[in-house]
């Protein structure tokens, strides 16, 4: 850390009620439930949250939604390279007169549309740390993992405690589903720690979890073809309390032909989509795959 860096760290710092709501004064505005915003103003979570990242001065750290700032300057303070992207003007001028760090970027717009080469960070190795509004939560998930994993090391999200569970489901559970099965295709998850909604201003409905996510070099299981693959998975949980011997149809209508499919790959036809694992579902779409049928 540099003098320069523990300096602006010192001096800014709105994570408690009285500061947040000081400069929400400041700047005429109110939180916007639309666009998810609770801010985060406990600082021994906000401190718990960047040690669970392992941020360090080697590390170049993407943040989403910013806000007003408490997880940045900490972030700002620890790492060698920040970069935040932020939708609301109200909250890009602030944080620009308030964090002028030189290790620094403010990217503005929207985390579902900026372009990687518009965030100025390495093109691997990236962590990223971010307390996620809410109603982004599933799509910025998938923008992680899907479009930017090349680029990823680990993600240490705060979300709401449902979207952490689904994000670490094991199969067989209710949470279970396409998000658990993408994560474990690409990543490792677990959910470290939640927070209650009074950490929070103004406290949320629901209670938070902080999930942490590690990056695989490599998808856990080969797919001959994706597409196929999530249409099997699309399929499956579509009706989750179907057996897959009738919601399969939809893609093998033969019945006979799809019984012998399913025997093929040793998966009984009464057991329903959210028993199977991701060697199970890649197995299943490998061989569908092969088929060459149109899906």
């Amino acid at each position: 850390m540099t003098s320069s860096d523990s300096l602006i760290s010192s001096i800014y710092d709105p994570a408690s009620a009285a500061a947040t709501r000081t400069l929400l004064a400041e700047l005429g505005a109110a939180p916007n439930r639309t666009l998810g915003q609770n801010f985060l103003i406990n600082r021994g979570v906000l401190d718990r949250i960047v040690e669970t990242a392992s941020v360090s001065a080697e590390d170049a750290v993407l943040e989403v939604g910013p806000g007003l700032g408490a997880l940045t300057c900490r972030l700002v303070s620890r790492a060698g390279q920040v970069a935040a992207i932020e939708k609301d003007a109200q909250f890009i001028s602030l944080l620009q007169r308030h964090l002028p760090a030189p290790n620094f970027h403010l990217v503005p717009g929207d985390a579902l549309q900026v372009a990687w080469s518009d965030l100025h960070l390495p093109e691997t190795h990236v962590k990223v740390v971010a307390n996620l509004p809410y109603f982004i939560s599933k799509p910025m998930l998938r923008r992680l993992l899907e479009d930017w994993r090349p680029h990823l090391q680990s993600a240490t999200l705060t979300v709401q405690r449902e979207v952490a569970d689904r994000i670490a489901a094991p199969p067989n559970t209710s949470a279970y589903g396409p998000m658990a099965i993408m994560t474990q295709l690409y990543a490792s998850a677990r959910r470290v720690f939640d927070i209650s909604p009074g950490s929070f201003l103004p406290p949320p409905a629901v209670t938070s979890s902080v999930v942490h996510i590690q990056i695989k070099p490599a998808p856990s299981v080969h797919l001959e073809d994706e597409r196929v693959f999530w249409n099997v998975v699309r399929v499956a949980f579509g009706q989750r309390r179907k057996q897959l011997g009738k919601v399969l149809q939809s893609i093998i209508s033969d019945k006979t032909a799809l019984a012998s499919i399913l025997e093929t790959q040793s998966i009984n036809p009464q057991r329903r989509g959210e028993t199977l694992n991701l060697e199970e579902f890649a197995r299943l779409s490998n061989y569908l795959a092969t088929l060459k049928s149109e899906f």
